[in-house]
């Protein structure tokens, strides 16, 4: 045998302006100072949830602009990278011959960098996009 308390919906709509619970109005407010004080405390609360609310929204939207923006970010990466793995082959090729000149080990730096570049790109793509998107 279950033993179940149901208990009404509580909210503004029952307890204010004619409500199913005792009704409040203002007629029963006037002259009663503590009543306004619950009234604009309850409104100052429930504006203190309605910003924290939308400063979620507004991280939710931003995390969502994340996930769409990061495939197209990878490809990028994976651009930069290959491009700086054929740029290592080539100056690597020029570094091995008999005499390689000052322009092969510039070339070999380049495709090192582009390398760090593309692998750091999307390790570091969320901080950026914290640092440029910064909240209000």
């Amino acid at each position: 045998m279950e033993n179940n308390v149901d208990s009404p919906e509580l909210n503004e709509s029952n307890i204010y302006e004619g409500g199913s619970l005792s009704p409040i109005n203002a007629d029963d407010l006037k002259d009663n100072v503590i009543a306004i004080r619950q009234l604009i405390n309850n409104h100052l609360i429930l504006t203190a949830q309605s910003r924290q609310k939308d400063l979620q929204i507004q991280e939710y939207k931003s995390t969502i602009e994340y996930l769409k923006t990061s495939p197209f970010t990878s490809i990028i990466a994976l651009i930069i990278s290959l491009s700086g793995t054929i740029v290592v082959g080539i100056s690597v090729t020029l570094c091995t011959q008999k005499d390689p000149s000052t322009y092969s080990w510039v070339l070999l730096s380049f495709g090192i960098i582009l390398n760090l570049t593309g692998s750091l790109s999307t390790i570091l793509y969320p901080y950026a996009r914290k640092f440029f998107n910064k909240s209000n």
